[in-house]
């Protein structure tokens, strides 16, 4: 028997696993960074946290975005959407890559003491 994945549901999975690479890259990050970073995370959420900066994003299960917002004290507040594609890609900023490098640029971005954006 073929069980039916619906789209939310596939999207959830993504989900699920950006939220395992971005501890991941976390963990790695930590090996090199001067602000080592940690992950707080719920079910819809995760929270990465280093140093001054805290970015923050929520999963919308029922149209697969993510609004994300980051606060840090060298820069202020920036903010964002992507989106979790059915083919298991993210569409941000005008453009489609893989969840592992969008995955290492939020980490770079929240780990780097110069304000950067993912």
């Amino acid at each position: 028997m073929i069980a039916t994945v619906t789209e939310s549901t596939l999207q959830t999975e993504l989900w699920m696993s950006f939220v395992s690479l971005l501890r991941s890259y976390a963990a790695a990050a930590n090996l090199h960074s001067a602000a080592p970073a940690h992950i707080e995370e719920s079910e819809n959420s995760v929270a990465i946290v280093a140093a001054e900066s805290r970015l923050e994003m929520h999963f919308d299960s029922d149209t697969g975005k993510v609004r994300w917002h980051k606060r840090s004290a060298p820069a202020g507040p920036v903010a964002g959407t992507f989106e979790l594609l059915p083919q298991g890609s993210i569409a941000i900023n005008g453009a489609t890559k893989d969840l592992d490098h969008v995955a290492i640029d939020f980490i770079a971005a929240t780990t780097e003491r110069k304000g950067s954006q993912p």
